[in-house]
């Protein structure tokens, strides 16, 4: 049975590098009915906090990636002890200036067969002896990732390729410890869109700062699948469709570029496709962040205009930022418009003619609104075309955007001849 892990360092939050390995490991455990583990690897007792760790688990819950089996390091230390003593006893293993040191054979050559980047050689002479307990005491990493991943039956390591250059030392403690050696498999580095690794200095890394910023899990996950694995020419991905289809073979070896101009797109893609409740409930603290608009205002707009005005406007959102910026224009406060709304005496004529219009409609649907307001100007001598740009730069302060008479309904009459009246 496929058991796979992601083992990350509690030292500061989740990255978007761990994450895509951490997403990597899950999609191939899940595709292939397999095991993922978490091990918190919190050996570096001056750096590891709770608070990382804290960190960390919430950032993969709320992507959605959940483990099977759940281990911290530190609990399996007298395992580490009792597997470099087997080392000590068997002088594969000598103590130099209190620490013990790994006895690298002085002939011979390791080849790593991996299943992205395919063989890889190193001699034993570029190796030379390592250190894998040091002299308080503590192990080193590439000692106790080896003792953990044998004893927890890891069947496949699938990790970054800075790891590399780690594993041929790896390889030597399973052939020492007398282990079967798992599959390796080394993802290509993200890279910037300045084509150098990436690093705080390209923006935000860590995953839980695209929640704060308004993304949809799903559409983090479907991105982050993007990153060196591809499905043909497919671009978006369900949940669902990500564990159907991926395989190792799928991933590429070389870097893949972190495009925040393409994870806006997905996330678009994904709003769309969202249910509108779960929309509405989401948009909700964006929308209250700054102060204007209150719960009670947010409460007294009632389900059904939230839904529809969500309906309307979420197809040019690509946060929920955006989408909070934009359902801002069903409340009474003042909006931000593009341009300047200035109307000669003629179109000045024509609004208070479709005003006067609105006071007519009973039921104020799109299709009522529509008719009275184009009978108003037909009788005017005028057409939409003549002040629709004017109008709806009032009513929603930007000249694109759903269909005028939709938005009017669902802002509602007040308020459209209020922000109307504005103009005159």
């Amino acid at each position: 049975m496929i058991r796979v892990r992601f083992a990350p360092s509690p030292t500061g939050y989740l990255h978007v590098g761990g994450a895509r390995t951490a997403l990597f490991n899950w999609l191939f455990a899940r595709h292939n009915k397999g095991t993922f583990i978490l091990r918190i690897e919190d050996t570096d007792q001056e750096r590891s906090t709770e608070a990382s760790i804290g960190e960390i688990t919430e950032a993969m819950q709320w992507l959605g990636i959940s483990w099977d089996e759940y281990y911290r390091q530190t609990e399996h230390s007298k395992r580490h002890q009792q597997a470099a003593q087997e080392l000590m006893d068997r002088r594969l293993a000598y103590e130099h200036d209190g620490a013990w040191w790994f006895r690298v054979p002085e002939q011979g050559k390791i080849t790593i067969h991996d299943a992205l980047l395919g063989d890889i050689s190193f001699r034993h002479e570029q190796l030379k002896d390592f250190v894998i307990r040091r002299s308080d005491g503590s192990f080193v990493y590439n000692f106790v990732v080896v003792v953990d991943d044998a004893d927890m039956r890891i069947t496949h390591v699938i990790r970054g390729d800075d790891h590399v250059t780690n594993t041929p030392r790896q390889i030597l403690l399973y052939r020492a410890l007398e282990k079967p050696l798992p599959q390796f498999a080394h993802l290509p580095m993200i890279l910037g869109p300045d084509r150098t690794r990436l690093s705080k200095r390209h923006g935000v890394t860590s995953v839980l700062q695209y929640r704060r910023r308004g993304f949809l899990p799903e559409a983090m996950v479907n991105f982050l699948a993007r990153l060196g694995w591809s499905y043909g020419d497919q671009e978006v991905f369900t949940r669902d469709q990500l564990v159907e289809l991926f395989t190792l073979q799928g991933v590429g070896s070389s870097a893949a570029v972190f495009d925040e101009v393409k994870l806006h797109w997905i996330n678009q893609q994904h709003i769309k496709a969202a249910n509108l409740d779960r929309i509405v409930e989401l948009v909700k603290p964006f929308a209250l962040k700054n102060d204007l608009i209150t719960e009670t205002m947010w409460d007294q707009a009632g389900k059904d205009r939230l839904l529809t005005g969500a309906r309307l406007l979420r197809d040019r959102s690509k946060t929920f930022a955006d989408l909070a910026s934009s359902i801002r224009i069903l409340f009474p406060i003042p909006i931000e418009k593009e341009e300047e709304v200035v109307l000669s005496q003629h179109k000045k004529d024509l609004v208070q003619a479709i005003i006067d219009a609105l006071d007519t409609v009973q039921e104020f649907t799109p299709k009522n609104v529509q008719e009275a307001i184009r009978t108003a100007l037909k009788e005017k001598g005028a057409g939409l075309r003549d002040i629709a740009h004017d109008c709806r730069m009032a009513i929603t302060g930007t000249g694109v955007g759903p269909g005028l008479f939709d938005m009017m309904s669902v802002i509602g009459r007040d308020l459209v001849k209020s922000r109307l009246k504005e103009i005159l």
